[in-house]
């Protein structure tokens, strides 16, 4: 198996060594929750702004209990050689020490993202939801981009005072968090409607976009069937839209849906996936829990 000293970055892995990451959704806005899970061995947790009440500030004190999580002795980081593999073939599922934040933002807003992007410490990766179009596509990676005099990104420039380069005082300097964000910051859009599909081939030309990521939910609800996932037409419109994602070589992400086996998934294309949520499977646990207390009062 491949050691460690091959892994860079989430973004690294999946495209550079044509990894795998199965994470999860955190929704809570908890940075207890937060911690926890991001000991779990997830390769990254999707960091919500767009459903639930996480914002700038509270976004920030998730991303300081993911990281923090990494110091816990899980299956994730008790080996110094093979810590990152699940499978067992040495193209690795993504199982790294630190658990990767991808942050949805509410929307493609360049301002919002200036915001997040100072925050959040690198690796990692940003996930803007509802995009239908190359020209919204390119918007986006400009917005993620410092300007440089040639590729007119549009970043505002504090760099030297933000959390995301420690204050400044990252090793080697400001050079150095430059060429993180260019490396390690994993720059996804969501194709979520029947128009986006139309657009997939050209969103994924787009220079920058390393992912495109689907959201099963959004998708079955613009035929007018929300969470209908075994309709032929859902299933239909879902699988067209993998298929396009992967001929036009970008990496295909994307959300399991209820019943979705994870190997069809795997076996599809898919370079990340993204299970359940905090809240659902607090909620699970719950009901579980609940129902296994009545009928033990019910005997």
């Amino acid at each position: 198996m491949k050691t460690i000293d091959a892994y860079r970055s989430l973004r690294h892995h999946l495209l550079r060594r044509s990894g795998k990451s199965y994470g999860s959704l955190l929704l809570s806005n908890s940075p207890v929750i937060a911690e926890l899970m991001g000991g779990m061995g997830y390769g990254h947790l999707i960091v919500d702004h767009e459903h639930s009440m996480t914002d700038i500030s509270s976004g920030t004190a998730l991303f300081q209990a993911i990281r923090s999580s990494a110091l816990f002795p899980t299956t994730s980081n008790n080996n110094d050689d093979d810590s990152m593999i699940l499978n067992k073939d040495d193209t690795a599922w993504n199982l790294n020490r630190i658990t990767e934040p991808i942050v949805r933002v509410p929307s493609s807003d360049p301002v919002y993202m200036k915001k997040v992007l100072d925050t959040l410490r690198l690796p990692g990766g940003i996930l803007v939801p509802m995009v239908e179009t190359a020209t919204e596509a390119r918007d986006i990676v400009r917005s993620v981009r410092y300007p440089d005099g040639k590729d007119g990104g549009i970043r505002g420039f504090a760099a030297p005072l933000v959390r995301a380069s420690q204050w400044g005082t990252m090793k080697g300097g400001i050079d150095a968090y430059l060429q993180q964000c260019k490396e390690d910051l994993l720059v996804a859009v969501q194709v979520e409607t029947v128009n986006a599909i139309g657009h997939i081939s050209e969103i994924g030309k787009v220079d920058g976009i390393d992912m495109i990521f689907l959201g099963p939910y959004d998708l079955s609800a613009s035929v007018g069937k929300p969470g209908q996932f075994d309709d032929p037409e859902v299933k239909d419109l879902i699988r067209t839209a993998e298929q396009m994602v992967l001929e036009c070589g970008c990496l295909l992400g994307g959300f399991r849906s209820p019943g979705r086996d994870l190997n069809d998934m795997l076996s599809v294309g898919y370079s990340l996936v993204t299970g359940g949520s905090d809240m659902g499977m607090l909620r699970e646990a719950s009901k579980k829990d609940v129902m296994a207390a009545w009928d033990l009062r019910s005997q």
